[in-house]
């Protein structure tokens, strides 16, 4: 890799000629993008001077402490300018300026030992990848289904937690419900795309719900590449359905998702809601709808109670698609974020869980990357001074978020008259194309490849979809409004796994504006009685039973006419109601082609419904009290009350890390911890821990590293056991031998063929190696193999388990024996002469009655 200062000193020494060198990565490569623009007039003295200053302080944490001479004048900083960023300079003899290095500088650092460990800090986030306080994750072998659906690089999971979330997902059965908790940087995408890819292999299609359309967009560029890769590519080559394509490729992605040729499909909610409503329905109906996916879950809480209500209202989609599919072909739900609180696990069981089963991949942690900093000013206007200090001193890429998109536009355009220029804007009223274009811009993205902004401004609309790796610093000049916002803010630092820094600077006034923003507007009861029965005075319909067709965009009496919120906060009474558990939500089925009714007719109907169907929904009364005001009015304010009262909890939270009398990965730690599954807490550095100076051990020791989640593979209901005749009811070890190695060369592999499949998955021991396992898996697609290499699953894993004994393996060891001996299915493979391991020298299948040969079990399958 091109080292920083040794580019720095090559462009300085060719200035005003600019060449930089395709090579030049991290700060080097910005340094070319930058001069470039200082030439041409779209860079400020201040960004120039940040990055010499970083490179002089990258170069310093790696012992080269060598100064820099830069040309004085040309359009270069001056003298007093360098010195603003804290660099010393002296005037050399012809003319020029040696820049002899630069001062370290930390917030909220005060001299003795807080300041010695932020001065360690600071070292760590500078070394970048050659820090030892890098992310390092344990991995593990991965299973062949998994290699199979990614191709090469993928010979292994990234930890121990994405394996069993993976093979949790990729069992579940028809109609089940997957929750996954997997912090960032462990790969929960690929969790849900491996299984989604398996069940399509032949057809059929998955659908992956996301926030925002940058999110869409990169979900989509890394999809098409391991898609596409094996030859299996989408008709159309799109994965993502946004609002910007061609009115022609959105007709024919909804046309391939109906058929089941689409694979997996990207998109939003509100487009589930509306436009592939009815290709989905057909999908669902067809048994070619395999997984429902949402990424970023804990989203569904957070947007869903107010501005974006369709995260919720596709509950009631997902109702339909289950009561419609073919039986054992309803779609699989997933729902995945990298954190999740007790109130929204809740909300995902309600919404998405029934009729269940329902299984909790929980491998909380929290991140290892950022070091926490945290200031208080009385004013404004000390507040802003001391932000402009730090955006210029803190290492870039760096994000600065506010609260408001005023104060967003506000601070940009400070930034640029202080002579920083190279900062993008991102708000939530910024257009996609500008959105993606900031995000480009950030990351070296576009076409030409360059960077374009160092810092990006933004709002809580800034993030979510944004995965630049090697962001190294964030920056609040606010106080978020939830303890939620503040971690996934923070979480766009280090996602490359370096090292990071989070400073939050906060005025007293913050506090208000994060009570306002926090303030969720809750349906009160008396108007969320007041929609609900205009909507059901006035249905539309009713079938036999409990189910009423309403209308969404009906106007309630009060309003005397309808406006654009209108359907939108009736949407937000039948949600609040729904988790009430006075109704169920689904979307109304279409109608159905009678038998004595022409094409024409019923093509007239089919369209008329599809004209309104966006508008009406389908609400079964759950309960007999449902229209009780009373009643209502109670069920609703203890709803409400739920829902505001976790709101405020996030916000208090909060508050209460930003004290610094406790260490923020503990506070965090406990915030996310869910109904006894703990979440293992991280501190590499926060107020509270560096006030007692460096961590014990060596260089680079966490304050706190928590303990390494190892969730276990869901047990799913239903599991394949198709040898169970041969076993006597009490009995759970099936010995199924050989008895030469031409039968064990012959007839196992095809046996293991038949057992998966008929459902059996797992299989392990020191008889089996990898690539034998491999080529199975090749041959039962689209039934995924689970290869248990490390004994995991033949440990902890009571469903069937095939264990494949090698031809010397005559005597059981101690894992295999505990297994023998409990209560969990085992399919036991092995030559004729295993001891008994209760009779040594006895044969097993001399004593154990549950006993057959392997040709025997190939028959009878």
């Amino acid at each position: 890799m091109l080292d920083g200062w040794s580019e720095a000193n090559r462009l300085f020494s060719e200035w005003p000629a600019v060449s930089p060198i395709p090579e030049a990565t991290g700060t080097a490569r910005r340094l070319g993008d930058a001069l470039l623009g200082l030439r041409d007039g779209a860079t400020g003295w201040r960004d120039i001077v940040a990055l010499i200053r970083q490179i002089l302080l990258e170069a310093d944490a790696q012992g080269n402490r060598s100064p820099l001479t830069v040309p004085n004048g040309l359009g270069l900083p001056t003298a007093e300018q360098w010195e603003q960023g804290l660099c010393q300079v002296i005037p050399t003899s012809d003319g020029g300026l040696t820049v002899l290095g630069a001062k370290p500088w930390y917030p909220s650092a005060p001299e003795g030992p807080a300041h010695e460990a932020a001065e360690e800090d600071m070292r760590q986030v500078l070394l970048g990848h050659d820090s030892n306080q890098r992310r390092s994750l344990s991995d593990c072998a991965n299973d062949p289904y998994w290699g199979e659906m990614f191709g090469p690089g993928y010979d292994h999971y990234l930890s121990v937690g994405q394996r069993q979330a993976a093979r949790t997902v990729a069992l579940a059965p028809s109609g089940s419900t997957t929750i996954v908790c997997l912090p960032t940087g462990h790969g929960k995408t690929n969790v849900a795309l491996a299984a989604a890819l398996l069940r399509g292999r032949r057809n059929g299609v998955s659908v992956i719900v996301v926030p925002t359309v940058v999110l869409a967009i990169d979900m989509e560029r890394r999809i098409r590449k391991i898609i596409e890769s094996q030859g299996r590519g989408s008709p159309s080559g799109h994965y993502a359905y946004t609002g910007n394509l061609p009115a022609d490729v959105k007709e024919q992605l909804r046309e391939d998702t109906r058929s089941g040729r689409q694979k997996v499909l990207i998109t939003s909610p509100e487009a589930i809601a509306a436009s592939l409503k009815e290709p989905l329905a057909k999908a669902a109906e067809d048994g070619l709808l395999h997984y429902f996916v949402i990424d970023e879950a804990h989203l569904v809480e957070q947007w869903g109670n107010q501005f974006r209500p369709a995260f919720q209202t596709i509950a009631s989609q997902r109702r339909a698609w289950l009561r419609n599919a073919p039986e054992g072909h309803a779609p699989r739900t997933v729902a995945m974020s990298a954190t999740l609180t007790e109130h929204q696990v809740e909300t995902l069981r309600g919404l998405f869980g029934d009729p269940g089963p329902v299984e909790i991949v929980w491998a909380s942690q929290i991140r290892s990357e950022p070091s926490y900093y945290i200031d208080t000013f009385p004013n404004e206007e000390s507040r802003t001074e001391a932000v402009l200090k730090a955006v210029t001193l803190l290492p870039r890429p760096m994000a600065l978020y506010v609260s408001k998109v005023e104060s967003a536009r506000k601070w940009a355009d400070l930034l640029r008259d202080e002579g920083l220029t190279r900062v993008g804007e991102v708000t939530g009223h910024s257009p996609d194309e500008e959105r993606r274009t900031a995000v480009e811009g950030w990351g070296g993205g576009s076409a030409d490849g360059a960077t374009r902004f160092d810092v990006i401004v933004g709002t809580s609309a800034f993030g979510l979809g944004v995965d630049l790796p090697d962001v190294k610093t964030v920056v609040h000049a606010c106080m978020p409004e939830t303890v939620d916002r503040y971690y996934q803010e923070v979480g766009r630092g280090g996602r490359n796994g370096s090292p990071s820094l989070a400073y939050l600077a906060t005025v007293p006034s913050d506090i208000h504006t994060a009570e306002g923003l926090n303030a969720q507007a809750i349906l009160t009861a008396e108007t969320a009685w007041k929609r609900w029965q205009g909507m059901f005075q006035n249905r539309v319909g009713q079938d036999d039973g409990n189910m009423y067709h309403l209308k969404l965009d009906e106007v309630p009496h009060y309003l005397g006419s309808g406006y654009e919120w209108n359907q939108r906060w009736n949407t937000n009474t039948l949600n609040l109601m729904a988790r009430a558990r006075l109704i169920e939500m689904s979307s109304p089925e279409a109608p159905r082609r009678e038998p004595d009714e022409s094409e024409s007719t019923w093509r007239e109907q089919l369209q008329a419904f599809y004209e309104t169907v966006n508008s009406r929904v389908d609400v079964l009364l759950t309960d007999g009290r449902t229209n009780g005001f009373a009643y209502f009015e109670e069920r609703i304010n203890a709803t409400r009350s739920k829902i505001l009262g976790s709101q405020k909890a996030a916000l208090d939270r909060l508050r209460s890390a930003l004290r610094g009398d406790r260490c923020i990965g503990d506070v965090l730690a406990d915030y996310y911890t869910v109904d006894g599954l703990r979440t293992s807490p991280t501190c590499r550095g926060c107020p509270n821990c560096r006030r007692g100076g460096l961590p014990e051990g060596d260089s680079g020791t966490f304050y706190s590293t928590g303990w390494q989640p190892t969730p276990g593979v869901a047990v799913w209901p239903g599991s394949s056991d198709p040898l169970a005749s041969f076993r006597e009811p009490r009995q759970t070890c099936l010995s199924i031998s050989w008895g030469t190695e031409r039968e064990r060369k012959d007839v196992v592999p095809d046996l293991l063929r038949q057992l998966f499949r008929r459902g059996v998955t797992v299989v392990g021991g020191p008889g089996m190696d990898a690539e034998e396992v491999r080529e199975i898996q090749e041959d039962v697609l689209p039934h995924p193999v689970i290869h248990d290499s490390d004994g995991d699953l033949m440990d902890t894993h009571p469903l069937p388990v095939i264990w494949v004994l090698g031809s010397e393996n005559l005597v059981m060891d101690d894992r295999l024996r505990s297994r023998f001996e409990s209560s969990d299915i085992l399919y036991l493979l092995h030559l004729h002469q295993l001891e008994h391991p209760d009779r040594p020298g006895t044969p097993l299948i001399d004593i154990h009655t549950a006993s057959i040969t392997v040709q025997t079990a190939w028959e009878a399958l």
